[in-house]
């Protein structure tokens, strides 16, 4: 496929707690797949946030904002040795959603067009905002909010008013995210359709988007998903 391609869900082995990859590995492995731009989605929730990132690490920073951010900033480093953009990202997931209490709703939602001073800033407060909020925050900023895998299981489809995009096309091994539904409910509401790998580990690479043209930033690409002149990358064999 020509144009740009773009891995859009990608998780690093210091700020997620389920990532198994450091920037300077996901370089090589970005690099060797034809990849010309990542947008970092570590996860930001209270456990990985508090619980992961903080407790090790915290001391070698000014703040814990600037410990999650440590991993986006050096895989910028490293993949500009290759010729590959990154752009800031997150899969945030707000108390009221987390995995991490006794009670559904469960879900999460990726940011594209945020930048890393945005979430310095901001990540923590994320954390307690209602998707309406959280919602409202982005789209007064050009922010395109997405929800995550929406049919994984323990995942609930939430309230599609209250976003931009839809991941139609989670292309993790180690899940079945159930895409066709995603796809059925992408075609049903309207939303933009994204895609990416969910990459955690080496082989885990492959999803993403191709996009017409090279981002000039984060809200570059935004705007660029906003166009829909994008193509979403799927599984081989997979319907869309």
């Amino acid at each position: 496929m020509d144009g740009y391609k773009l891995e859009m869900h990608l998780h690093t082995s210091r700020n997620s707690d389920c990532g198994k990859e450091c920037p300077a590995d996901i370089a090589k492995i970005y690099a060797d797949a034809g990849y010309n731009g990542i947008v970092c989605t570590n996860h930001l929730n209270r456990n990985d946030l508090y619980g992961y990132v903080a407790p090790p690490w915290k001391r070698l920073f000014r703040s814990i904002p600037d410990c999650w951010l440590r991993d986006l900033l050096e895989l910028k480093e490293e993949c500009a040795k290759v010729g590959i953009d990154v752009f800031a990202g997150a899969e945030v997931s707000p108390d009221e959603v987390t995995y991490y209490k006794p009670d559904h709703p469960y879900a999460e939602f990726l940011m594209y067009g945020i930048t890393a001073d945005e979430l310095r800033e901001n990540c923590e407060r994320f954390l307690t905002m209602t998707q309406r909020e959280l919602f409202e925050w982005c789209d007064s900023r050009g922010i395109v909010l997405a929800q995550a895998h929406p049919y994984r299981e323990m995942c609930d489809v939430m309230d599609t008013s209250l976003l931009h995009g839809i991941e139609i096309s989670n292309t993790h091994p180690g899940h079945d995210s159930r895409n066709a539904l995603a796809v059925e409910l992408c075609k049903r509401t309207g939303l933009i359709p994204t895609g990416g790998s969910d990459f955690h580990y080496r082989g885990g690479e492959g999803g993403g988007v191709i996009l017409p043209r090279r981002p000039n930033d984060e809200r570059d690409l935004a705007a660029i998903l906003r166009e829909r002149r994008h193509e979403v990358i799927f599984k081989e064999n997979e319907q869309d």
